[in-house]
Order: C-alpha cells, then sequence, then structure tokens
C-alpha cells in the first residue's frame, strides 16, 4: 500500500487511501484470509540480502470502506507486530508481492525493571552515602501516562473524543507494587510513541530498536519536555498553524504577518509595485533638493 512516506508502528492504528486497483485488490485477497498484511519500509523490487533483511510492519485490517465518485475507499488497519523478510517477496498475478516473515520482539526487560516499583537504593554500605534507585520501566510508563493525561486536558473533551477514536482506549498503568510483562511494556511503548507527533527518521529509529525502556523514556521526555504545549499525533497537529509547533516558528510567522501589512500599507501589492515606490522615492529627493537650493 501506499502509505505517502509514513512509517506505520505496531500497536497503533492508521487510515490508510486505496488510490491503485492493485491495492483493492490486495485488501480483498485479505480479507479472504487472516485479515492481515504487511507493510515494508523500503522497495521490494530490490535486490534481496539476507545481512540486511527488509524490516516491516504486519497489519490487521480492522474496516473496509468503499468510496464513491466524491470520496476514495479507504481502510482501517493496527499494527501487530514487527517482522523480517526471510526470502524475496514473489509476485502475485494480481499486482501484489506475497513473501514468508519472521517476527520479532523487544529484549526481555529485567524482573527488578517490571516491578510496580523499585523501592531500593544504590549503596555499599550504610555509613556511605547512598543513591536513590533509577525508576523502573514500571514507573517510567506510569510518569508518561499521567504526562499523557496533562495532554488531554490541554485540548479539551473534544481533541480527547478524536484521539481515542482514532488510537483506541489509553492502555492502563501498571498498578505500582504489582508487577508487569515485557510484552505489555513494549505494547505500551509504542502506543505511546504513536500517540506523538514525530518524524520519520525517529519513527524508523525506535521501530528498528529492541529497548523497550529506551522507548519509554523517549516519550516520557517528550512530553515532559512539551509542557502546556500539545505534542499529540491529532489530525492538523502537523499544520504550522498548530499550536505544537515551535516558539521560534511562530515567531517567524508573526514575523512574516507584520511584513505583509507593511507591504500592502506601502502598496507594494498595488499597481506599479516596487516600482511606483522607488519613483516615489525618487521625486521626493528632486523636491528636497530643489526646497535646500531655495535656503541658500
Amino acid at each position: 500500500l501506499d502509505f505517502g512516506g509514513a512509517v506505520l508502528l505496531p500497536h497503533s492504528v492508521a487510515e490508510v487511501e486505496l488510490r491503485t486497483e492493485a491495492e483493492e485488490r490486495l485488501v480483498t485477497h485479505a480479507l479472504q484470509g487472516s485479515r492481515r498484511i504487511g507493510a515494508v519500509d523500503g522497495a521490494l523490487g530490490a535486490s534481496f540480502d539476507d545481512a540486511a533483511r527488509p524490516l516491516g510492519v504486519c497489519l490487521e485490517i480492522q474496516n473496509l470502506r468503499r468510496g464513491n465518485t466524491q470520496r476514495p475507499t479507504t481502510v482501517r488497519l493496527a499494527g501487530k507486530f514487527r517482522f523480517w523478510l526471510v526470502e524475496p517477496p514473489q509476485m502475485h498475478e494480481q499486482g501484489f508481492h506475497l513473501g514468508r516473515c519472521e517476527a520479532f520482539f523487544d529484549e526481555a526487560l529485567p524482573t527488578v525493571d517490571l516491578a510496580g516499583t523499585v523501592g531500593e537504593t544504590q549503596g555499599a554500605a550504610t555509613t556511605e552515602q547512598i543513591e536513590p534507585a533509577p525508576p523502573s520501566s514500571a514507573e517510567v510508563a506510569r510518569a508518561a501516562l499521567v504526562l499523557l493525561e496533562e495532554q488531554f486536558r490541554h485540548v479539551g473533551h473534544g481533541g480527547r473524543h478524536i484521539f481515542e477514536e482514532r488510537f483506541g482506549d489509553v492502555p492502563a498503568a501498571p498498578a505500582p507494587g504489582q508487577p508487569t510483562t515485557s510484552a505489555a511494556m513494549e505494547r505500551l511503548s509504542f502506543f505511546l510513541l504513536g500517540a506523538l507527533l514525530t518524524n520519520s527518521a525517529e519513527r524508523r529509529r525506535w521501530l528498528g530498536s529492541v529497548d523497550t525502556r529506551g522507548r519509554l523514556e523517549h516519550c516520557c521526555n517528550r512530553l515532559e519536555n512539551a509542557g502546556r504545549r500539545p505534542v499529540l499525533n491529532l489530525p492538523g497537529a502537523s499544520s504550522w498553524m498548530s499550536p505544537s509547533q515551535s516558539a521560534f516558528g511562530s515567531f517567524a510567522l508573526l514575523i512574516a504577518i507584520i511584513a505583509l501589512f507593511l507591504a500592502k500599507a506601502l502598496g507594494l501589492f498595488e499597481r506599479g509595485g516596487l516600482r511606483g515606490l522607488f519613483h516615489n522615492n525618487e521625486h521626493s529627493m528632486e523636491e528636497a533638493m530643489a526646497f535646500g537650493q531655495l535656503l541658500r
């Protein structure tokens, strides 16, 4: 499918427009079987290298909305897991690729990192200075979800409703004092990454990573650094008019608007434009020189 350069993630949801007949045949073929398709990052027509196998995401078809003359056919896809291609894909007679893949997941987290709280300190002896232990991955996840709730306050009930329609319900936070699982932490880390406004390079970096804790800390830091500035991946969030843009970008936009008003006031957009402005300046200089001669 043509995802318009977007990098889809596991445990996240996306809606895609079907623009060609081959894409519609692919979805129809998948609906007759497992309802799953694979999105591979890169060109499938390139030569297959077993040492650098293409990375992809398995997507499950949740809903198909047929189009008409006014709107295209759209499909709602839910990311399931990541995979590597294990052999060169073959072209199907209906115009799409078929191939075998091997799923892979993040590295398992240590047991102490899955605890609801570490509750221990690091120190060799009681006489030495005791340093607080770093938070566990479960605590980082809870902190990120608290910051996510703060984002919902900034976008209001309408923004939260749009978010839940697009991404589904927010996963529950790990309960304090109770252990969680590595699989649950991986799902939550990808959910948070998909919920934030990120560029393709950032998504590709964490899509290929197997570091759950690093992904959680990255999302938590993004939310913490944002403060009151919206950073959720909502419709229109990447627009230059969105408040999620940087303060420098907003300042530059303000300067550009002021410059347009000044140009309008000076008549640069009227007939004659800059030539008329320069002509008026030359005429004013001639009058000033004549007035100076009278003063001599």
